[in-house]
């Protein structure tokens, strides 16, 4: 087990905005959330999957909730609404395990974001307990099927949530496994967002492959300290983070246009990039459901989920989240390779492009580039 410090946490969260896909919760956000358990005394202690007891028992936590700015309607109702003094996060876990009857010794991300996996280690941080290095995405993901455990054929629940006005809801049985989502999102879109927490399981389990993300937070580490290192020295940040997530670029210009709403709470919609240097004259968009899901240069499939595309600031270096692109912000388009639970038969089934929609075959980032289909 490793104590985290400030400088570590900072990392983590500035690496996980590249895998977040452009979901994944703000980074400012994440960061102040952190400062604050900082400031507070609290300690963050990261666990290794391997280091668990085949009979101790971890669960994950996470957010629910659309990333569209509020109305001043919907910001006037939760106004006039009470507030909690608990983290929301913390109220859900503790409801789960006491429903478990089990003594929990870490959480685990439901998630890699920028605002979702800080909400997960200050659960932790406020519990006592261990964050796991591990997540059930290895990226962020739109919909709570999308869990690794999940597409390991194993159910999520039961699943305890919470909202930070007092509500708190548990979930034993549903009719099919997408209900959980269903309930959860209704309940986000009168809640803000709402915290919630499920996937709990014995460190025996844990450890099988494909079970989860292992490694994932040492990961985002890495990215967040090639970020700042970079930016230290003043290199280039977007190679240095293509370096440490072995990733490829794949498309740079301006954003040109975009059409998004808040859609049964979730942000839907699509954004175009007009080609820029080496790709003037060409055109790229991208279409997400919270995160980013699919892409196209002039029309032709360029990346699908589950790997990840995010797009870049070329003035900071630094991940755009979902919707804070602007007309006539120069951007790169980067693509990273999804982790191999997701490319199974099974993790394709709930994270490939035809899950959401799309008439595409997933084809790995890798073997795009390597054949100039990207």
């Amino acid at each position: 087990m490793r104590n985290l410090s400030k400088q570590n946490l900072e990392d983590i969260i500035m690496g996980c905005c590249y895998l977040g896909s452009g979901g994944g919760g703000s980074y400012d956000a994440g960061l102040k959330r952190i400062h604050d358990d900082l400031a507070a005394g609290l300690k963050f202690n990261l666990m290794s999957v391997d280091e668990m007891k085949d009979d101790d028992y971890a669960a994950t936590t996470y957010y629910v909730g659309s990333t569209a700015p509020y109305t001043p309607e919907q910001i006037e109702r939760f106004n006039r609404l009470p507030r909690i003094k608990d983290e929301a996060t913390a109220v859900a876990f503790r409801l789960l395990e006491k429903h478990v009857g089990k003594n929990f010794v870490a959480v685990i991300a439901g998630e890699i974001g920028a605002g979702n996996t800080p909400y997960a280690l200050s659960t932790a941080a406020h519990l006592g307990i261990a964050q796991l290095d591990a997540d059930t995405a290895g990226r962020a993901v739109p919909e709570i099927d999308q869990s690794t455990i999940f597409a390991a054929g194993i159910s999520l629940l039961p699943a305890a949530a919470a909202t930070l006005f007092g509500d708190e809801l548990l979930i034993t049985k549903v009719a099919t496994p997408s209900r959980e989502e269903e309930f959860l999102r209704i309940a986000s879109t009168i809640s803000m967002h709402i915290a919630a927490a499920d996937s709990a399981l014995p460190g025996k389990q844990l450890k099988q492959p494909n079970i989860v993300v292992q490694g994932s937070l040492t990961l985002c580490e890495q990215i967040g300290k090639a970020y700042r290192i970079a930016v230290e020295s003043q290199k280039d940040p977007i190679q240095a983070v293509l370096d440490a997530s072995k990733g490829c670029k794949v498309f740079a210009g301006t954003v040109s246009g975009d059409d998004w709403a808040d859609k049964g709470g979730y942000l839907v919609g699509e954004v175009e990039i007009s080609g820029a240097g080496p790709y003037s004259g060409q055109r790229y968009k991208l279409a997400f459901k919270n995160e980013n899901l699919i892409s196209w240069r002039d029309g032709k499939v360029s990346i699908t989920s589950p790997d990840i595309i995010t797009m870049i600031d070329n003035a900071t270096g630094r991940a755009v989240l979902n919707p804070d692109f602007r007309k006539g912000q120069e951007v790169t388009i980067i693509g990273i390779p999804a982790p191999s639970p997701w490319r199974t038969a099974a993790g394709l089934r709930v994270c490939g492009p035809e899950h959401f929609g799309y008439d595409a075959s997933y084809i790995p980032i890798e073997e795009r580039h390597r054949t100039g289909n990207i």
